[in-house]
């Protein structure tokens, strides 16, 4: 926490919840906005820029000797982002001439003047700011424009989870084309989203246990079970149809998306699986392209022969095309929530409606499906949504941001009186489904 006792009392903060049907913000204290702008995203620029310092040898052998003052110009811009976070400073246009710098400034003018610092602007805008704020930082240097800073420790994540990757494989090389086992798969793949690193600000959580008995396990906290629905949209569809899947994290949630897409397509529920990785370093875990050919590679030469046929199955599944990795499209990595995608990327909308089903993967996802705005728990997911359906969708979240809706009448009360924090930890996760 910063030091500054002065902090709240400068810069308005309300010392209360967010209001029922406001935006999300920094601005309410007793929001998981408010500390994730004191707490949380300070310490991920401490870890960035300790971490510049740290492997500045490694960087140097990577990327030249020339570097090193691009290492130190980085360190301090790094540390003065995290400055400018802590002292609730403004959210200036971009500078740079980076693909997405346009949409990014076409966006920030419209935001009203009083809504346009880290605090007062909606939590999902002004979070996804920092992130592109530290991208700018790495693009806008000679040597460390393709650096992937979060690189580390994603492939590290990745490592953690080979005995988890382990067992799944195993359980998973003779099933069957029915409800049962899609239930299954899909419910792992849900419950693979709790390891988040942005949300441990970096730090690693190793998936322990058996994965087939944590699903039924977890099932008392899966609120929202719209796997039947999400069942029947691919079993009564075509076989020669797309499923879009929109990426969150690396490591092994991303090993649980490729399990299941694997049974999309050997069970004949679609031909192509398009997954939809991130085109800069997001939110630290979140999968780029890179991250996904690493993975497939890692698997292919793991020393365990049941890794290693999975990651070759793979790799042929993306070199046949039955695996396709979507166009890089900066529309995921831009502030705006989904219900403005037709107009804000037109091309990214008609390309999901060619989908039979399309599924979000975590809880920015479902931020940017509902927007940051406290909706009333019982509110339905459609009317959430506000328009967009351009296919029969799914989102699959475990809950770690003070947002929800589609919840029985009185659920959210009861999970309240036992724990205050329930929308925060992870703990409890939904799947929600919409038709098209």
């Amino acid at each position: 926490m910063a030091a500054d006792p002065d902090f709240d009392t400068k810069n308005g903060i309300v010392d209360g919840p967010t209001p029922p049907h406001t935006d999300l913000s920094a601005q309410y204290k007793q929001s998981f906005a408010y500390y994730t702008f004191r707490v949380r995203l300070p310490s991920t620029l401490a870890t960035i820029a300790a971490s510049l310092v740290k492997d500045k040898d490694e960087l140097l052998a990577t990327y030249g000797v020339a570097a090193g003052a691009d290492i130190e110009q980085t360190t301090k811009a790094v540390t003065q982002l995290r400055e400018d976070i802590l002292s609730n400073a403004p959210l200036l246009p971009f500078e740079g001439k980076e693909p997405d710098t346009a949409l990014w400034n076409a966006f920030l003018e419209k935001l009203p003047a009083e809504k346009r610092t880290y605090f007062t602007a909606c939590w999902l805008y002004a979070e996804c700011y920092m992130y592109r704020k530290i991208s700018s930082i790495f693009r806008g240097t000679s040597h460390l424009a393709a650096h992937d800073y979060f690189s580390p420790q994603k492939q590290t994540a990745t490592k953690l989870s080979v005995d988890a990757m382990l067992a799944v494989a195993k359980a998973t090389r003779q099933n069957e084309r029915n409800s049962d086992t899609f239930r299954q798969l899909i419910k792992l793949n849900l419950w693979g989203n709790r390891c988040d690193l942005s949300i441990t600000s970096g730090k690693q959580v190793k998936p322990t246990g058996n994965a087939f008995d944590q699903v039924t396990d977890l099932e008392e906290k899966l609120l929202i079970d719209g796997t039947l629905d999400v069942w029947k949209s691919l079993d009564g569809g075509s076989s020669a149809g797309i499923v879009d899947i929109i990426f969150d994290n690396a490591g092994y949630e991303l090993y649980t998306d490729l399990i299941l897409a694997e049974y999309i397509i050997d069970k004949g529920l679609a031909a192509k699986v398009r997954f939809n990785p991130k085109a800069i370093p997001w939110f630290i875990s979140d999968v780029m392209a890179h991250d996904y050919h690493w993975t497939l590679r890692f698997l292919a030469e793991h020393s365990d022969p049941v890794l290693s046929e999975l990651g070759k199955k793979w790799q042929r599944l993306t070199g046949e095309g039955k695996f396709e990795l979507a166009p890089l499209e900066h529309f995921w990595t831009s502030p705006y929530e989904f219900y403005r995608m037709p107009e804000a990327n037109p091309g990214l909308y008609d390309r999901l409606k060619e989908a039979q089903l399309v599924i979000f993967k975590g809880d920015l996802n479902y931020r940017k499906l509902l927007g940051d705005f406290s909706w009333d728990s019982t509110e339905s997911f459609e009317t959430c949504l506000r328009g967009f359906r351009p296919s029969n969708l799914c989102t699959l979240r475990t809950v770690k941001a003070d947002l929800i809706c589609g919840l029985a009448d009185g659920v959210a009360e009861q999970l309240f009186a036992k724990d205050k924090e329930w929308m925060l930890t992870g703990e409890y996760g939904v799947i929600q489904f919409a038709s098209k």
